[in-house]
């Protein structure tokens, strides 16, 4: 059949799709894509094929007749002179040229340096154009741990060169092996390294190539960092042919280094050189790299980095590495390894690169921490694991602990804000601790069984909080911890319960209604939010709004919350013209008055930027999504569920933006960390499924879209209910999905099932 345009193009569309999958499914999905085409499914499978073979090839190591070739044709340069040097010897031979030593010949000082040549079956004018870009950036770098850049120029036949620093070292592992470092110093080397990237950085440079044998050590203990040749410009106004765009399915990298998304083929940035730090680290200690990758093809290759858990350098430890590490014996060389430095490899590890550190800087500083004994970032990740894995047991000893934990933190804040002084605030907290521990000892297990949910222990609490109707404050008190941990539980209709008891509470302490009423009321509205009743929230929300004009809050920032609620449910209801100035109002108050808390920062501009998106502002939008994103990392860190919720909300933006790739990856980071960090059956992990699948519907792959979003959508109806709207934006994205595939019939039948919803006037 001829290659017409429309065949062209769907050829493509189908071996990127394909290319996508895991090899053995590829088949598969051609037959199901193309059933009534043999002959597209054998033509994308002869272009995989072809794609896999170039690959293999660009990223194998050089053959040895190759090498042997190209050697003896650079040996005819030794003895000749360039420029004012003369050619000493031969180095090496790379994939781009070869490196000599040489010397000065004019007389005007003596001097060793390193010449590289770009060979000339590579001079190409792409191949030229690149060496010329590592001349550039080695121009533009300058740090004690990086080999400087002293001369340039065209040789007498033709070959660009330029001249380098000699350095006069071995590679690190190399060096510190054969001088048995013990662990401190590998470290401070390590530094070393680290510091010479983080300048690199600094100067808008990536490496790209980070390896030990990159990284050599001087005689004097020196670090310094060679071969920028595949290094990658970040400045957005240089010239685009200085440093050629890689052309598809070109990987220039070493496998055993490379990050999962150089392997993949995807845009590289900084968090690719913290990647291979990670692995030159593991190397360092371990005395092997993370995993064996000799002999592989590309595809397996690209399993094992993208999927495959690295192991614990710890781990790896045996009586025939202790000694290279300086200890007697395995054990000590592994306890110098467990706990810390086993946490800091696998966070540069990580698969994903905004879950790695932020920056080399970050990397190094956790190493600094760990060499003066303080505590390091990457640990509470560890923790945090074991926590979750302590809840779900699902113990009553660990139900009570977790809710003890939060009610005793979130009781001592609220009574933070409402008291007065600070003995009322002692006294108040300790007789909240007090009724609270009693509640929670009331919680039997021969009544409620051995084996507890915390929901249980706290429905147990909630009804036990109705012998306090003599005692209003404290009722409310106690109501509201109660509802905030229904809140964080996903249980929605449950906290609104108690926070309207604790309203009720609140009016019998106060019946003229003061400033703890209005905040009671808002905790109300923000639980109708959350089940979807937003004509309700709005409503109690305004009653709040008029008793906080008699009572104002004291403090801009709780003012700046209320306000961040209010346009939150104008949105909802549809009135996005009239929630944006509220929002913005919120964000101001927020910017001048947080202190720098990145916490209230990323509420605030998610819910502006949702705001913007929706009145079709979209650079506006993204902008303030990708600030969410950002200061949710740093207010929490990456295993937490507000930075999940930041992601979440930029991935469903990219979606509405139709850029469904970038959608994709957000999206799968988000399900990923969702799915870690939460307990099974939460509905936030079946509306992060549902956002997976549309992006699958948008690009064209139906039968997987229809596989998460079925489920989905079966999931978010038993926890939500079926008027809840994470319910509706699955059904809305199920008839999305059957109107692309084209089956009217299934499309009809999800668009009779999504409720209309008419917003009140306002």
């Amino acid at each position: 059949m001829p290659l017409t345009p429309k065949r062209v193009e769907q050829l493509q569309a189908l071996f990127e799709l394909a290319l996508e999958r895991p090899a053995p499914e590829r088949a598969a999905f051609l037959a199901a894509e193309a059933p009534d085409d043999p002959a597209v499914q054998a033509e994308v499978l002869a272009l995989i094929r072809a794609h896999e073979r170039e690959d293999a090839a660009l990223s194998s190591p050089v053959s040895a007749s190759t090498l042997a070739e190209a050697t003896l044709g650079a040996e005819r340069r030794v003895g000749t002179r360039v420029g004012a040097y003369q050619v000493v010897r031969l180095v090496g031979v790379g994939g781009m040229g070869a490196v000599y030593e040489a010397a000065r010949a004019d007389d005007q000082y003596r001097k060793r340096v390193a010449i590289k040549f770009l060979d000339r079956p590579a001079a190409s004018a792409e191949a030229i154009r690149r060496f010329r870009a590592e001349r550039q950036i080695l121009a533009t770098l300058s740090h004690p741990g990086i080999a400087a850049l002293l001369d340039g120029g065209v040789s007498d036949d033709g070959q660009p060169y330029f001249v380098m620093e000699y350095v006069d070292g071995a590679p690190i592992t190399e060096w510190c092996d054969e001088r048995r470092l013990p662990i401190r110093e590998r470290l401070a080397l390590f530094q070393q390294v680290a510091a010479a990237v983080g300048s690199a950085h600094q100067s808008l440079v990536v490496h790209r190539d980070l390896k030990p044998g990159n990284i050599f050590v001087a005689a004097d203990g020196q670090v310094k960092l060679l071969d920028f040749g595949i290094a990658k410009l970040l400045r957005p106004d240089d010239d685009a042919e200085q440093l050629p765009t890689t052309r598809p399915g070109h990987r220039s990298f070493t496998p055993e280094y490379a990050a999962p998304e150089q392997v993949r083929g995807l845009p590289v940035g900084t968090a690719a050189d913290v990647y291979a730090l990670g692995v030159v680290l593991f190397e360092l200690l371990a005395g092997r790299r993370p995993f064996d990758l000799q002999g592989k093809l590309l595809a397996e290759i690209e399993r094992v980095v993208c999927e495959q858990a690295p192991p614990r350098p710890s781990a790896l430890i045996d009586a025939d590495r202790a000694p290279f590490l300086g200890e007697r014996s395995a054990g000590r060389a592994r306890a110098g390894l467990e706990g810390d430095l086993d946490a800091i490899v696998a966070v540069a590890l990580r698969k994903e690169p905004e879950r790695r550190y932020g920056s080399v800087d970050l990397l190094a500083r956790d190493v600094e921490q760990h060499l003066a004994g303080h505590p390091v970032s990457a640990r509470p990740d560890t923790l945090g694991y074991r926590v979750r894995k302590l809840v779900r047991r699902r113990k009553l000893e660990t139900g009570a602990f977790a809710f003890a934990a939060i009610s005793v933190a979130t009781g001592f804040a609220g009574v933070t804000i409402q008291a007065g002084q600070a003995e009322q605030q002692r006294l108040r907290a300790e007789q909240v601790t007090g009724v609270l521990s009693t509640m929670l000892g009331a919680a039997d297990p021969a009544s409620l069984g051995r084996d507890v949910t915390v929901r249980e222990v706290l429905d147990s609490a909630a009804a036990r909080a109705d012998t306090l109707t003599g005692l209003p404050a404290l009722e409310a008190e106690v109501r509201t911890i109660i509802g905030n941990t229904y809140m964080s539980l996903g249980e929605f209709e449950a906290a609104e319960a108690q926070f309207r008891q604790a309203v009720a509470a609140q009016r019998t302490e106060a019946p003229a209604g003061d400033r703890a009423t209005a905040l009671a009321l808002t905790r109300q509205s923000h639980a109708l939010e959350y089940i979807g009743e937003y004509a309700a929230a709005d409503s109690v929300l305004k009653v709040a709004a008029e008793i906080l004009r008699r009572h104002p809050y004291r403090q801009p920032l709780q003012q700046a919350a209320f306000l961040d609620q209010r346009g939150r449910i104008l949105s909802r209801l549809g009135r996005n013209a009239d929630a944006e100035p509220v929002l913005q109002e919120a964000l101001d108050l927020t910017r001048r008055h947080a202190g720098g808390s990145d916490s209230l920062l990323a509420h605030a501009y998610a819910s502006l930027g949702h705001v913007k998106s929706e009145l079709g502002l979209l650079a506006a939008s993204e902008s303030l999504f990708v600030a969410a994103v950002a200061a949710a990392r740093r207010a929490w860190g990456d295993e937490h569920p507000e930075h999940a919720w930041a992601m979440f909300n930029y991935a469903d933006h990219l979606l509405s933006r139709g850029r469904d790739r970038e959608a994709a990856h957000w999206a799968r980071q988000v399900l990923a960390l969702r799915r870690r960090t939460l307990p099974e059956g939460h509905w936030i992990i079946a509306s992060s499924e549902s956002i997976l699948g549309a992006h699958f519907a948008r690009r064209g792959r139906f039968a997987q879209a229809e596989s998460l979003l079925v489920p989905a959508e079966r999931k978010l109806v038993g926890i939500r209910g079926e008027d809840a709207p994470e319910v509706q934006d699955a059904r809305t994205r199920l008839m999305d999905l059957y109107d692309a595939w084209g089956k009217p019939a299934q499309a009809a039948q999800w668009r009779s099932r999504i409720a209309v919803v008419t917003p009140p006037a306002p």
